[in-house]
């Protein structure tokens, strides 16, 4: 969350276009402002614009330390709020993630053992993650303002006691977010910053484990594994259910995993500003 996306650290890209054509964008260097910046219009394009062959990536300096803290909610009701006040926080977190209530055992298990040991996150209805960068001091005063800012608002508020908690965290949650071979199906919903709980409480009504950044609007999606034994597969109920909260156009489901549900990428509302960028790039290349 803290990080920004993919595209601002992409800083120089050579890829094949339609006509079998190899062309160079940005450079090596992150000073290099020249011709126009096909890197961002590339990045997340999924290939059709062009098949990226060479990338090459702006890094960042690992942090002097870093700290983990897990806070948890009622009802989302009181999620939603929380998240609302930390629009406005002191704090800056580089991570701000949710998770429903059945997946945190498996996501925090390597991470916040001790809290996975209790039974805090079972009782919860929701648990919202947040990340901090920098020196010890600062991480201190950030975890601090965090609690008191949340006060009355979350259940209760757990730092992490591993001093590599949030490196844990973090791979655990990437390696999820791809699916493996016990996974049935799984599909990463984009959506609004404001209808991350709302969608949350949508999804676990229907049998789904909800996961991902509640900053960005990027959450994954997966049937629970607390479901009753002999329940019938919740994979088509699960993909209408997230066709309906983009039904609006305000989001987008990729499929991962499935055996029929299929992306809706190529809905009306965004192949109409799909078709606006071909137009655009048909006219650009007549004026070439």
């Amino acid at each position: 969350f803290g990080h920004g996306t993919l595209r601002d650290y992409v800083i120089g890209l050579t890829a094949i276009d339609g006509q079998g054509r190899t062309f160079h964008s940005g450079g090596r260097v992150v000073k290099n402002v020249a011709g126009y910046d096909l890197c961002r219009m590339l990045t997340g394009a999924q290939g059709q614009l062009g098949t990226i062959t060479e990338v090459t990536f702006k890094l960042r300096p690992l942090p002097p330390d870093t700290c983990l803290v897990a806070c948890g909610f009622r009802n989302l009701r009181d999620m939603e709020s929380a998240l609302d006040r930390l629009n406005v926080s002191s704090t800056t977190p580089v991570i701000l993630d949710v998770i429903s209530r059945y997946a945190s055992e498996s996501l925090l298990a390597e991470s916040i053992p001790e809290l996975v040991r209790s039974s805090r996150c079972a009782d919860s209805a929701g648990i919202l993650i947040a990340g901090f960068e920098g020196p010890k001091a600062a991480l201190e005063w950030q975890t601090s303002a965090l609690q008191d800012e949340l006060h009355g608002t979350a259940d209760w508020t757990h730092p992490a006691k591993l001093a590599n908690a949030s490196f844990l965290y973090c791979r655990t949650l990437q390696k999820a977010s791809t699916p493996s071979e016990a996974t049935a199906w799984q599909a990463r919903l984009t959506t609004l910053p404001s209808r991350v709980t709302s969608s949350i409480k949508v999804l676990h009504d229907c049998g789904c484990d909800v996961f991902g950044r509640a900053g960005n609007g990027v959450l994954f999606v997966r049937p629970s594994s607390h479901r009753i034994v002999g329940e019938p597969p919740v994979e088509q109920k699960g993909f209408e259910t997230l066709q309906s909260l983009t039904s609006d156009g305000q989001g987008s489901v990729q499929v991962l995993k499935a055996s029929a549900a299929r992306s809706n990428l190529s809905s009306a509302a965004v192949q109409k500003y799909t078709d606006q960028l071909r137009a655009l790039l048909g006219s650009a290349a007549g004026q070439d």
